[in-house]
């Protein structure tokens, strides 16, 4: 009833929902051992990191990935459980897992005829990936069957901090607030937000972290929904639409929302 309520409350922002707190409770503890932990996917399977080796946990199975060539992992992205992308920012280069984190494809963008320099990357829908252009200051969906840009943004005035993406959207942060943007490389959207942390999105949701709170919002931010950030030390933590998930101090907690009626 709870989970009903909340996902009531979040499609309602488009009529101009006013905000509103609400608080966590802790329905999980799981001991992890690791130094990054990256989420869970849409079969509740945990995904986590130690010593750049890229772990992933099912029931009673566990699955690695390593690559010592490729330097630090920057970044990965669990939208699709088949087709997990990880970043390497060193190496410029983007790796594609299967579900048993063998690899399917590797895209190395400094060895392609349109060279680029990547510094984030997601995914996209079929064989395209979003990528940022350091060179261009721009967004692109990239094409990496064909090593070809299928769209691009207009080359972006602002200091990217972080790219989340889902299969027809891509939200840019910047030090003041987000740009959204379609697969046709066109900003549909922004919004203004201060002293982001980090950021989450789930579909259309977008969950940021601050000092004091995680909030939520999907089409304005001035209309959102406000959780107090539990009493622990935490920079990593995800976002999946039922629950939020934060690593912290070799331990996952899995928390429930749970509104408060002003």
């Amino acid at each position: 009833m709870k989970r009903l309520c909340l996902f009531f409350l979040l499609n309602l922002f488009s009529l101009a929902l006013c905000s509103q707190t609400a608080t966590l409770e802790v329905i999980d503890r799981l001991p992890v051992d690791a130094d990054q932990f990256w989420g869970v996917d849409t079969y509740q399977h945990f995904y986590f990191s130690r010593n750049n080796v890229f772990y992933k946990t099912e029931k009673q199975k566990k699955f690695q990935f390593q690559d010592l060539q490729l330097g630090e992992l920057e970044g990965v992205d669990l939208l699709n459980p088949l087709k997990i992308l990880l970043f390497y920012k060193e190496a410029n280069t983007v790796v594609i897992l299967d579900n048993r984190l063998n690899e399917i494809e590797r895209i190395n963008f400094n060895f392609i005829s349109d060279f680029k320099t990547v510094d984030f990357a997601g995914v996209s829908k079929d064989n395209l990936l979003w990528i940022f252009n350091a060179d261009l200051q721009q967004l692109e969906l990239f094409d990496y069957e064909n090593l070809r840009t299928r769209s691009s943004s207009l080359p972006i005035n602002k200091k990217i901090i972080e790219l989340r993406s889902n299969y027809n959207f891509s939200w840019l942060l910047y030090p003041n607030g987000f740009l959204k943007f379609n697969i046709n490389g066109s900003l549909i959207d922004r919004f203004t937000f201060e002293n982001v942390i980090s950021f989450n999105i789930f579909k259309n949701q977008v969950m940021v972290q601050t000092e004091n709170h995680l909030e939520v919002f999907t089409k304005d931010s001035n209309n959102k929904i406000i959780f107090k950030k539990p009493e622990i030390s935490f920079n990593q933590f995800y976002f999946n639409g039922e629950n939020i998930y934060i690593y912290s101090d070799k331990v996952l907690y899995t928390y429930e929302f749970n509104i408060v009626n002003n």
